[in-house]
């Protein structure tokens, strides 16, 4: 686990002169942004028992708890083998708190992509790559189907009312 912090710590002071530095920033940012995506959904899905906590703890008049914290490593898949993810703890709790406010529709969608990706921005930024890596790409798919899907939804309705539909 203290390899993949030193991994980003690595690449954050490595300048991009030579082929080497810059594959291994881009591995780095491949690793930050699966990172940044599991802590987004940790955030989603750790949401409703927060909230169940924050009920629980008003109605027995006790004082609200913390929300918890996202884990400090992440483990991904790579090609070959399972590798832990870091990102410093700043960006982290950021995207935790996104993926929570999401899922209790705190957020829109689209406010949710905008500042997901201004945390990937910085992410990126730190460890010194050219250009950012796409935060929650998930939600932009899931944007995009559902955008699609009203679009056919549209259509069909627009070809039944059309008078030479029945030709």
């Amino acid at each position: 686990m203290e390899n993949a912090k030193a991994s980003y710590i690595k690449a954050a002071g490595m300048s991009n002169l030579t082929r080497e530095a810059r594959i291994f920033k881009a591995r780095i940012a491949g690793r930050s942004k699966a990172h940044l995506d599991k802590v987004f959904i940790e955030g989603a899905e750790q949401s409703e028992a927060f909230q169940e906590a924050c009920l629980a703890a008003l109605s027995d008049g006790r004082e609200r708890p913390a929300m918890p914290d996202p884990q400090p490593f992440q483990t991904v898949q790579s090609k070959t083998e399972t590798v832990y993810t870091y990102v410093p703890a700043e960006f982290s709790k950021e995207m935790y708190a996104l993926g929570s406010l999401y899922q209790a529709v705190s957020i829109s969608l689209n406010e949710a992509l905008k500042l997901a990706q201004e945390v990937a921005d910085r992410v990126s930024y730190d460890i010194g790559i050219e250009e950012p890596f796409v935060a929650v790409q998930f939600l932009r798919d899931e944007l995009e189907e559902s955008l699609s899907d009203t679009e056919e939804d549209e259509s069909a309705k627009t070809e039944a009312k059309s008078p030479d539909s029945n030709l």
